[in-house]
């Protein structure tokens, strides 16, 4: 009796092509993953620069050391400005706080605003 010699040494075609369909499914999740991640990085980084200038702005109404020339807007002291090479727009508005005695000087309540940052603090002048 003649038995045949079986050679089980490699994968069928059918075991390549499922591989290849894995190997490039889990290829294209990573790179959109990736691709997510570079668009959400700068985004923060956009929110990051806005902040800064609000923060910046922020501190100097609450030092006291705000830009003179406020223009009267429906009955709010409003200053607004651009910060150059950066392309961003604020707004600052002045609110004249009543009720706080022994103070020889005005308390103000001032808003900056940029661009989807909002941040209040009171100052003196």
């Amino acid at each position: 009796m003649i038995t045949q010699k079986q050679n089980n040494r490699g994968f069928t075609i059918i075991e390549v092509i499922v591989a290849l369909v894995i190997v490039g499914v889990s290829i294209t999740m990573f790179v959109r993953l990736l691709g997510s991640s570079a668009m959400l990085r700068g985004k923060i980084n956009e929110y990051d620069a806005r902040l800064e200038v609000a923060v910046a702005k922020a501190e100097l109404s609450f030092l006291g050391l705000v830009e003179t020339g406020f223009d009267l807007d429906n009955n709010k002291n409003i200053i607004e400005g651009k910060i150059e090479g950066k392309d961003i727009n604020w707004r600052l508005e002045e609110e004249s706080i009543d009720g706080f005695s022994g103070y020889e000087r005005d308390v103000y309540l001032y808003t900056v605003s940029v661009e989807g940052v909002d941040i209040s603090s009171i100052g003196l002048r």
